[in-house]
């Protein structure tokens, strides 16, 4: 009886363990991207995942929210980030990256000049070189491969941009995920002057989904940028009964009367993109 219960362990024990190599091999072999808007309350972090490849972009205002966000998404075995991106210094985008660079192996950190006199980010920085993290510099013209025909490209800032502690925001990183037809803007904080920038720029701008700058701020999304943009969809991250009354009325108007698709973090929680197909929309789905 000892032996064959034995037995049923071992064989238990072995066949979780080829479960999990085989989720293992399939994860790090998936061509699929993902673009996933946590939800962490009022502020932002968005995980772009494309097999074993992640980059993080900002991490929210808590730490313990983020960690349980990313246990969501990324496999228990899988504990490298290639690329955490800090959009801006303020801490409703980097607060939960403290804990992040804590709890995984981060790649590299990508950050522009702009900087700050809080705590929190002196913690963040401290990691960065007791870990002996590279820093990639966020200025236009920096670009990321995520495999066959996926790009993550940085529109913003030019060199030129100038940094203020006092005003973060108009160093915003903004970056374009490309994926065959589908592509996705992110926008940090940007306010609406940076946003005429972008377009005095020439850049294409032209995206399907919108992260809306600045949790709906009544400073950014301009009608201008807007039209430059031209989304289907528009994610709003923002957190529950805020006191800054994001998403401005406004904003929401202006978003309503260009007919663009809104989808908010603090209405749907987790908002998530499959991309499967290059020559197909991505699409959302329920979380």
């Amino acid at each position: 009886m000892q032996r064959r219960k034995a037995t049923y362990i071992f064989l238990s024990a072995l066949f979780i363990l080829v479960l999990i190599l085989a989720g293992i091999i399939f994860h790090s072999q998936s061509r699929d991207l993902k673009v996933i808007f946590l939800d962490v309350g009022q502020g932002d972090a968005i995980l772009i995942e494309r097999g074993s490849q992640q980059i993080l972009i900002d991490g929210g205002p808590s730490g313990q929210v983020l960690l349980d966000k990313l246990g969501k998404y990324i496999p228990f075995w899988d504990r490298n980030i290639e690329l955490v991106m800090e959009s801006h210094p303020d801490a409703d985008h980097i607060t939960g990256l403290v804990d992040v660079l804590k709890n995984y192996s981060v790649g590299a950190v990508m950050q522009t000049s702009a900087t700050s006199d809080s705590q929190v980010y002196r913690k963040l920085q401290e990691l960065i070189q007791t870990k002996n993290i590279n820093i990639v510099t966020g200025e236009r013209g920096e670009k990321i491969n995520l495999g066959a025909e996926t790009q993550l490209e940085v529109l913003g800032p030019s060199p030129e941009t100038p940094t203020n502690a006092q005003d973060t925001n108009a160093a915003s990183i903004v970056t374009k995920l490309s994926f065959g037809d589908n592509s996705f803007l992110f926008t940090g904080d940007l306010p609406s002057e940076q946003e005429a920038a972008l377009i005095s720029a020439g850049l294409n701008l032209n995206s399907r989904v919108l992260k809306v700058g600045h949790h709906g701020s009544k400073y950014s999304s301009s009608p201008a940028f807007l039209g430059a943009v031209h989304p289907t969809d528009a994610v709003i991250s923002v957190g529950k009964n805020n006191r800054y009354g994001h998403p401005a009325p406004e904003i929401m108007d202006r978003l309503k009367s260009n007919n663009i698709n809104i989808f908010r973090t603090d209405e749907l929680g987790d908002i998530a993109y499959e991309c499967a197909d290059v020559e197909k929309r991505c699409a959302m789905v329920a979380n």
